[in-house]
Order: structure tokens, then C-alpha cells, then sequence
């Protein structure tokens, strides 16, 4: 089987035209004069770039301007369409990586950037705080994949954090709608505006396409996941709803949808995991996460962003993990100033009191593997100094065997730091992201 290559196409526009073509220079390409540069993208290829943009050409919202065929008159449809031909080719590893490294805090870049009231690239860069990262088309591929083709048989699909015309999860549920055997697909898209309404549904039936309202008509509402509209869809059309919701809203957004009934199936921040919030949920199995780790995100800056995400679902999970094996075994472990034992990749054994792990093994199934949640948060204190978040965990059972309820309703304290005369305190290391 041959490799997959990688070649480049850049989109430029110039007085109501776009140009579509092949980028043979790659990011080394600084545009033509008098011409806007609106992206340079690497696609993957079985030989070149052509290949991809003889079906753009071919497309019905393409029409070609002079002699050539790589200008056409420039609509929304039309941007639309190039763009869910080209996001499923997009080449993670070759995308440039934003910069994060600059001098700016989290809180001065996003101060920053609500104060120019646009996304900052570079030394502006704002954090994951930011809602402004899309989800890349393989990773909806993984999601989708993981919960099987049966799943999905028959569903209604609804994206209430999408925009159908650039969505990766509208474009790919569209693009497999009847290797899924869907019913329909719904998405709704926000407008983020507090005054004029510009939000609308799109629907699709296997068939045709339905815009609610249609093209040039004015909308009534905003689009976001909590308006009427969007709850009716989700309460009385919808079998499972699936997005990327705003990470700054994600506690919102899950109990929101919880309210429905729904299956629901949604990115969230890897720390999610250990949000006081979730702790009766966990425990209660109304709230899961799939057994992987998404990392990269795209920005509006045709970037990548780098985020440590899981896909938290109310879809009991049975995925167990291997990664046990006795206390002595375990080479990164050590008790903090209250005596708690702390592990990190791996858990004991042969350990029946609670014990503190990093959120990788309640990802990888540990709560599914003979172990319970005990506590979300803890902070361990070592030599003053507050180590990485943690959560409680303990063996379902006793070393005789029998229910391990003693630690249940106990409320586990954190060591206080110690501060000095002044008033400072000693030492406190930077939390887990």
C-alpha cells in the first residue's frame, strides 16, 4: 500500500472572487499582490493536491471566472463546500503549532482578546479559556468508530454547538450518513451575537436538506444549545447528541442536556474529571469518559492548538485497565503530609485504603477495574508545597473480600501550607493542567 503523501492548497480572495490552488512552496508561499491570503493548508494526497481540486472545480457552487479554472465567484455556499472537501484531508502533524510561549499570562491573552473582541494568534494567544477550538474530522472518526456502526443505526444525530457549513462532526456524519444508517442529522449554530439574531438549524434526512429559516429569511433566535429552540430539538427530536460545547460552559452545557434523557457525547477539558460538580455523577454512573485522549484542536487561525481533552459521555463505559499491579511494583509513588499514598501511571494492588491518581486512569477505566471514586479533589501537600490535583480512589473490596465502605461519606482534608512571617507562602508548585 502506498504512503500517503502530503502536498498544499491555499485559498486567496480578491473583489468578490476566491482563488482555489495548488500551494507547491507550501507555508513559504506570502500570497499574490493585491490579493487577501485567507489559508494555506497541508492535505493528505495519493499523488498531488490536483486531485482534490479537479472535484472542487467540478462543484455546482463553483463557477469559474476567466480562463482558467482556479477562480470562481465567491458566496458562503460556496465556502462551504470547499471546506468539507478539504477539512477531512487536513494533515494534523504538518499544520504550524500556535505560540504559547510568549510573555503574556493566561489571563492578560484572554483580556486581550476580549478587548479586540477577536481570536489572537501568537504572542496573543489566548489559553484553552477560549471556546475558539474545532474539532479535527479523525477525531469525530475515533468517537464515532468506538461506540460501533450499530449504535448509530436509525438515530437522529443532533450538533447543537455546530455550524453545519464548516462543522467536522456535520461533515462527517453527513459524508457517512448511509454507512451509518442514520435517520437524520440536526445541527444548530449560534450566532454569539447579545442583540441581532442570526442563529439556524439545518436538517438532514438522507435526502435533502432543510435550513430553518431558509436562506436571506431573518432568524428569531440566537442558536445556542440552551435556547427553546434548541431544548425542543433536543428533547423531542434528538436520540443523541454529540458536539464540542465551550469548554467554559461544559458544566452548563452537560446538565443541560442530562435534563433531556438523551445519550449525550461531548469534548470537555481533561481536568473536567475532577470538577466538584461531577463527584455524585461519577458515582452515581451518570457521567463517563471513552478510553482516549484528544490533544489537538483547530484555531480559526487555521492553526493547531494543543489541549489535553477527553469525550465525557452518560453511555455506560466497560473499557477496563491493565495498568494494576502490587504497591512495591510501582515506581512513582509517594504519601503526602497527611500520610495519603499517591500513584501515578499505575495503581496497587494490594492497596485497601484510599489513595490519590492523576486523571489517566479514570480515562483508561480504573472505576471500571475493581476501584471507586471516593473524593474528585485533592491536593496533596509535600515539603510545603502543593503538588498536581489528584482524585480519591479505593478497591471495591477489602482484603477479605468484603465490601470496602469505610472511607464512604469521609471528607478528606488537604495539609495547610505553612507561611512564613510575612505573611508569603513558602512554596506552591503550578497545578495539572
Amino acid at each position: 500500500m502506498a504512503k500517503n503523501k502530503i502536498d498544499f492548497v491555499i485559498l486567496e480572495s480578491c473583489d468578490g472572487q476566491l482563488e482555489l490552488h495548488r500551494g507547491r512552496g507550501g507555508y513559504s508561499w506570502k500570497g499574490q499582490k493585491g490579493k487577501k491570503l485567507e489559508w494555506i493548508l497541508p492535505i493528505i494526497v495519493q499523488d498531488n493536491a490536483d486531485e482534490t481540486l479537479k472535484i472542487i472545480y467540478n462543484l455546482p457552487e463553483w463557477n469559474s471566472v476567466g480562463k482558467g479554472r482556479e477562480c470562481s465567484y465567491d458566496s458562503k455556499e460556496l465556502r462551504s463546500a470547499i471546506w468539507q472537501k478539504i477539512f477531512p484531508l487536513i494533515s494534523i502533524n504538518d499544520l504550524p503549532q500556535v505560540n504559547e510561549s510568549g510573555g503574556l499570562t493566561d489571563m492578560e491573552r484572554m483580556n486581550k482578546t476580549r478587548t479586540k473582541g477577536r481570536y489572537n494568534d501568537d504572542d496573543d494567544m489566548v489559553s484553552i479559556g477560549s471556546d475558539e477550538c474545532y474539532t479535527f474530522y479523525k477525531d469525530v472518526e475515533t468517537i464515532v468508530k468506538h461506540f460501533g456502526a450499530a449504535y448509530w443505526k436509525n438515530k437522529v444525530v443532533y450538533m447543537n454547538c455546530d455550524d453545519a457549513r464548516q462543522s467536522a462532526f456535520w461533515i462527517y456524519f453527513y459524508n457517512n450518513f448511509k454507512n451509518l444508517k442514520l435517520k437524520q442529522i440536526i445541527s444548530t449554530r449560534f450566532d454569539g451575537s447579545k442583540n441581532e439574531y442570526d442563529g439556524f438549524i439545518v436538517k438532514h434526512d438522507g435526502k435533502k436538506i432543510l435550513r430553518i429559516p431558509p436562506i436571506g429569511s431573518k432568524s428569531t433566535f440566537h442558536g445556542s444549545y440552551s435556547d427553546k429552540e434548541c431544548m425542543s430539538i433536543a428533547n423531542n427530536e434528538a436520540d443523541i447528541i454529540i458536539t464540542n460545547p465551550p469548554f467554559s460552559k461544559f458544566e452548563h452545557f452537560y446538565k443541560c442536556m442530562q435534563s433531556t434523557g438523551k445519550d449525550i457525547i461531548c469534548f470537555g477539558n481533561g481536568v473536567a474529571v475532577r470538577y466538584k460538580w461531577t463527584e455524585e455523577l461519577w458515582k452515581n454512573k451518570k457521567i463517563d469518559v471513552i478510553p482516549f485522549e484528544f490533544n489537538w484542536f483547530l484555531t480559526p487561525t487555521f492553526k493547531k492548538k494543543r489541549a489535553k481533552t477527553y469525550v465525557y459521555t452518560n453511555i455506560r463505559q466497560n473499557h477496563t485497565t491493565d495498568k494494576i499491579k502490587p504497591l512495591k511494583k510501582i515506581p512513582k509513588q509517594y504519601y503526602d503530609e497527611k500520610g495519603m499514598l499517591v500513584v501515578d501511571v499505575f495503581v496497587p494492588n494490594d492497596y485497601y485504603k484510599p489513595f490519590g491518581v492523576s486523571v489517566n486512569p479514570i480515562k483508561n477505566g480504573i472505576l471500571n477495574s475493581g476501584y471507586k471514586l471516593l473524593q474528585c479533589k485533592y491536593r496533596p501537600v509535600v515539603n510545603n508545597k502543593y503538588n498536581f490535583d489528584r482524585l480519591i480512589i479505593i478497591k471495591v473490596l477489602n482484603a477479605k473480600g468484603k465490601p470496602n465502605i469505610e472511607f464512604d461519606n469521609l471528607k478528606f482534608e488537604e495539609a495547610k501550607i505553612k507561611k512564613t512571617g510575612q505573611g508569603q507562602v513558602i512554596g506552591q508548585e503550578k497545578l495539572e493542567l
